[in-house]
């Protein structure tokens, strides 16, 4: 049951209306009056071609049946002024009533760094936002529901949007320049290791946020494309590459749909009946940290919860990550109010490193 479309977005409709013989239609665009320019294609054919590459292909899909119901519609649109205004075109032009094309609800979401004006900003922000968006859309809805249209935009955008659809096993649809159709495209042979990320979800999480302390690379060479540095006011940042945030998000969705099966076995105990230990000096002195520790106490696999470090003058990130001895029956926490830092064991059932390590990663999706 298909219902949702995710949309790429280029400037082809703004460059067709540009080159009209219209006077009205020319009148409008250089008022970028939104609602007339719609009501203007309101009254031209999809298949023309002046309607842009976006409304041409999405016709297309309707008419072939692609879509079961029309529910939602998002439209990706670059961080530039055209984006922005082609987006808001787009979204009025399929709310309009009474029209076969129209789509219950239509969402615009500008994809932050994907301009042409800045080509680092291009590579490190606006491809990995490109990736965030979709995969937040997936993460919501489920990819079962949801075809993606990549026939707009910028080329590097498309054939991302063709990669995260292959990645995550969406339907990706395409309409070629000299075609009248959209063709599916076929499957591509990707191959991505949920193990390897598993292994490696703690560096995962940091890279995602910008916040490795060091280059994976330089231990295992596997993170070549997945990392990118920057030079920030002359700070080195470690993060994702466009690549990497696309291999981290479809791990993070893939383990959603399979954590029953690789998370350790419920530990049988009511939530109450988990011990709680203290360290001596840490009792109630913390707040907020006994909030945070009876929500993890609702965890099945977890069957105990150890504080052993308390700092009233540490401020610091809540964090998971895997102890210093190795014990595959432990994770680490670290709980901070923003003023003290508190550290302490969340003890499990797990009985295996690849246990351990889909504990850390269920744990820092709570978190």
């Amino acid at each position: 049951m298909r219902d949702i479309l995710i949309c790429t977005v280029g400037t082809s409709l703004l460059g067709n209306l540009a080159r009209s013989e219209d006077a009205d239609i020319l009148s409008l665009l250089e008022e970028r009056n939104e609602k007339g320019v719609v009501v203007a294609l309101g009254k031209i054919a999809q298949e023309e071609r002046i309607c842009g590459a976006e409304i041409n292909s999405i016709a297309s899909i309707l008419k072939h049946g692609y879509l079961n119901e029309r529910s939602r519609l998002v439209f990706l649109v670059s961080d530039t002024d055209d984006g922005r205004f082609l987006g808001q075109v787009l979204k009025l032009y399929y709310e309009l009533s009474g029209k076969s094309w129209r789509f219950d609800d239509v969402e615009v979401s500008t994809i932050e760094g994907l301009t042409h004006a800045d080509a680092r900003l291009f590579r490190t922000s606006g491809l990995r936002n490109l990736v965030r968006l979709i995969a937040r859309t997936v993460e919501q809805y489920g990819s079962n529901r949801i075809v993606i249209n990549a026939t707009g935009g910028y080329k590097a955008q498309i054939s991302f949007a063709g990669m995260i659809a292959q990645a995550l096993d969406i339907p990706v649809c395409y309409l070629f320049e000299q075609f009248s159709e959209v063709i599916e495209l076929p499957p591509q042979p990707i191959s991505l290791d949920l193990s390897f990320w598993l292994e490696n979800v703690d560096i995962f999480y940091d890279l995602a946020a910008d916040e490795a302390g060091e280059d994976p690379t330089e231990r295992d060479e596997r993170f070549g494309s997945l990392v990118d540095m920057e030079d920030i006011d002359g700070q080195k940042v470690i993060g994702l590459s466009a690549v990497g945030q696309l291999f981290h998000d479809t791990f993070r969705y893939r383990f959603q749909q399979q954590r029953i099966r690789i998370l350790p076995l419920d530990a049988g105990l009511l939530s109450e009946k988990k011990v709680i230990k203290y360290e001596d000096k840490n009792k109630g002195k913390h707040h907020g940290l006994q909030k945070w520790l009876e929500r993890l106490r609702q965890v099945p696999y977890l069957t105990r919860l150890e504080t052993f470090y308390y700092n009233p003058d540490l401020p610091t990130k809540n964090k998971f990550r895997k102890t210093s001895k190795g014990d595959v029956s432990k994770v680490e926490g670290w709980f901070s109010d923003g003023k003290a830092t508190t550290k302490f064991n969340v003890v499990t059932t797990a009985e295996t490193e690849g246990q351990r390590d889909a504990v850390l990663a269920d744990l820092k999706e709570i978190l």
